[in-house]
């Protein structure tokens, strides 16, 4: 599943489901937290006009949101820095590297879980990662619309990049 919201609670879950094991989509919040904010908004203004709504109204709404979803990472980071989930259960997928280096990434997500994959899903694999290195995003999100900059979300969002933007940088 993709279920964003256990982010917040990975520690409760693995201890709900110990023999669980997780896989974590981190991604670069420049581009997580507008997707974010233009998904919900898209959908309210769809059914209520939200974007006819008054300016400190849609204000309000956004800076909310906005602080939800860095809450969520920021959540999730203090959880893997200071111990509290088991990194023997969770495996962190670097979303650059999913779209660069599919089908090394998928060798070592199945070994993580223990998977020995089919002639099929190795085919599937290749043909994924040939599409995955040939993907362009269509997306491209206004900041400003939000009320938003790329230094304020650096900011709120550091200990993001310290923990797993800015290494992987180096690394990979």
């Amino acid at each position: 599943g993709k279920l964003f919201s256990i982010s917040a609670n990975v520690p409760r879950f693995l201890k709900r489901f110990p023999d669980g094991k997780i896989l974590y989509l981190i991604r670069d919040p420049l581009s997580v937290i507008p997707s974010g904010l233009s998904l919900v908004t898209g959908v309210l203004d769809k059914k209520f006009g939200f974007w006819n709504l008054p300016e400190v109204k849609r204000g309000h709404f956004i800076n909310n949101l906005y602080q939800a979803l860095v809450q969520l990472l920021l959540r999730f980071q203090s959880d893997w820095t200071s111990g509290k989930i088991d990194k023997t259960k969770v495996f962190i997928v670097h979303f650059d590297r999913m779209m660069t280096d599919f089908n090394n990434l998928m060798t070592e997500i199945l070994k993580f879980i223990d998977h020995s994959p089919s002639e099929n899903l190795m085919n599937d694999i290749i043909e994924t990662a040939e599409n995955q290195r040939k993907f362009e995003s269509k997306h491209h999100y206004d900041l400003a619309k939000f009320g938003l900059t790329e230094k304020q979300i650096k900011k709120d969002c550091a200990p993001i990049y310290e923990t797993f933007i800015e290494p992987e940088k180096v690394t990979v």
